[in-house]
């Protein structure tokens, strides 16, 4: 197989990822923000649990897409996927504290932070206002410049070094 289909395979699986992960997200059923559900105890270790699990996954992935017979193209397919679950995974974070928002209602809102979040934008229009709410931000930020920026560290300085 040449290495353009090698890539353009890694793409439509990528492609097919993003659109899968997207969709769970959408509808996957969560409760309400205001629907009391659980102690508080369970909640954090449920968050510490999944922010461990993303961790893991993310650097299973960029493992994989270190390995020499990678081609950029994959790598950066793979890298794509590992993004869509992270935003994803704090979206529904965000999506079920949205009483802790100002202006964060939907799910689309809730998608829309995270990105913005991940970009480091904030343009203000959705603001975390509760505690808790504050502190899974913090994560995410803190997760962005930790797993997400070395992952693409790693990834293309791999690719450089092929050169």
């Amino acid at each position: 197989m040449s290495s353009s289909q090698v890539g353009l395979r890694a793409w439509v699986r990528s492609v097919a990822a993003v659109v899968l992960i997207t969709g769970v997200y959408f509808v996957a059923p969560l409760p309400a923000a205001r629907t009391p559900g659980g102690s508080p105890e369970l909640r954090t270790i449920g968050f510490v649990a999944g922010v461990i699990v993303l961790t893991w996954l993310v650097s299973r992935q960029v493992g994989r897409a270190l390995r020499r017979e990678r081609l950029l193209a994959e790598q950066l397919a793979m890298l794509l996927t590992v993004v869509t679950l992270v935003v994803a995974f704090f979206a529904a974070l965000y999506f079920l504290m949205a009483n802790q928002f100002h202006g964060l209602r939907t799910r689309l809102d809730a998608l829309y932070f995270s990105v913005v979040t991940l970009g480091t934008i904030g343009y203000g229009d959705v603001v975390p206002v509760g505690q808790g709410a504050k502190a899974v931000v913090i994560v995410q930020v803190m997760f962005d410049l930790v797993i997400v920026t070395s992952a693409l560290t790693l990834i293309v300085g791999g690719w450089r070094s092929r050169e």
